[in-house]
């Protein structure tokens, strides 16, 4: 097995290194936000995929229209949009590489060359100002041309696409509707736009149901009802890991609820087993889960919150809710020192 940072070794190196060495495996990918990827390599290609997540809570349903396209049909463009979007997203997050590719047969299969791919990605990445600044509004109409047009979409997801255009979605709707990354949708639009099949003019009549989630988030956040944000950013983030808007508004976001924990778990307070480690077997221990138990097991007596915290390997967010869900369940107690 190999791991690796992808802030020291960005992905187009570890592309290059995998096509050159001819390796083959399995390399999973976590870009630090939204659900984790992985790739089967054979031989300088990429023959399977992670299957794309299904639409994250029903985020589709705010869009006015559903395309007709068969899921399984639209799944090897998401896969091969998801690898261009790693490189496109701003660096970081870690890889790791192992050969044995069981329990990782559920995947879609590619075709697609390791070092094409690589191209591809660097590619779209040079590109992605440009196209960011062509259409700074999500809220925009896609229209499909009009009379008789010879040439014809070539793939069934520019086929998805020109039917949101026929209906005139916006932008935004044919994000949600389609679960793409705002860029995977602008390259789609423009691929679209050189075939001659659609444009984007105007402003639409319907506001962006994107931002108008992202506001009713904020709103939640301002009502210290961290949580039930934090469902509507990663919701988010599911369907675009990339959009750098909702990653900033959702680590202000995590960064205000650690303050609010906080002032509920003292940083200097220790927190104790009451019952020693008894106390997660009992009745409410029922209520633990793993992460609940991670945290329930760092508890040595010594260590106060902020000491936790930091040894913890969650993020300090998700430890200090675990914290908090003992304290409250009555397992653990606070000792002021």
């Amino acid at each position: 097995m190999l791991q690796g940072d992808l802030a020291t070794f960005p992905l187009s190196e570890l592309f290059q290194w995998l096509d050159q060495s001819r390796r083959s495996g399995i390399v999973e990918i976590d870009a630090g936000e939204g659900a984790p990827f992985w790739l089967h390599v054979v031989d300088r290609r990429i023959v399977a995929a992670a299957r794309p997540p299904s639409e994250p809570t029903g985020l589709g349903a705010l869009a006015r229209w559903s395309h007709a396209e068969p899921a399984e049909s639209l799944w090897p463009e998401a896969c091969a949009d998801r690898i261009v979007d790693l490189f496109v997203a701003p660096a970081g997050g870690r890889f790791t590489l192992v050969v044995d590719a069981g329990g990782f047969e559920s995947g879609v299969r590619l075709d697609l060359g390791l070092g094409q791919m690589a191209l591809e990605g660097l590619r779209r990445l040079d590109e992605w100002p440009e196209l960011d600044r062509r259409y700074p509004s999500d809220t925009a109409a896609l229209v499909a041309a009009e009379g008789a047009v010879a040439v014809r979409p070539r793939t069934p997801g520019q086929r998805a696409l020109l039917e949101a255009a026929r209906r005139r979605a916006s932008i935004a709707e044919a994000r949600l509707a389609l679960a793409l990354s705002r860029a995977a949708v602008l390259r789609r639009i423009e691929a679209l736009r050189e075939l001659g099949l659609a444009r984007v003019e105007g402003v639409s009549a319907h506001p962006d149901p994107v931002a108008s989630l992202v506001a009713k988030a904020q709103l939640l956040v301002e009502a210290r009802q961290f949580d039930e944000a934090g469902i509507v950013f990663r919701s988010l983030l599911a369907a675009d890991p990339s959009d750098r808007r909702v990653r900033a508004i959702l680590r202000e976001a995590e960064r205000e609820q650690v303050a609010a924990l906080y002032e509920e778990l003292s940083p200097v307070a220790v927190p104790v087993l009451l019952a020693g480690p008894a106390s997660l077997d009992g009745p409410a221990a029922r209520r633990l889960g793993p992460t609940d138990r991670e945290v329930a097991g760092r508890l040595n007596g010594a260590w106060d919150v902020a000491s936790v915290a930091l040894a913890s390997p969650l993020r300090e967010v998700e430890t200090l809710k675990a914290l908090r869900k003992l304290v409250r369940l009555g397992l653990v107690g606070l000792r002021e020192t």
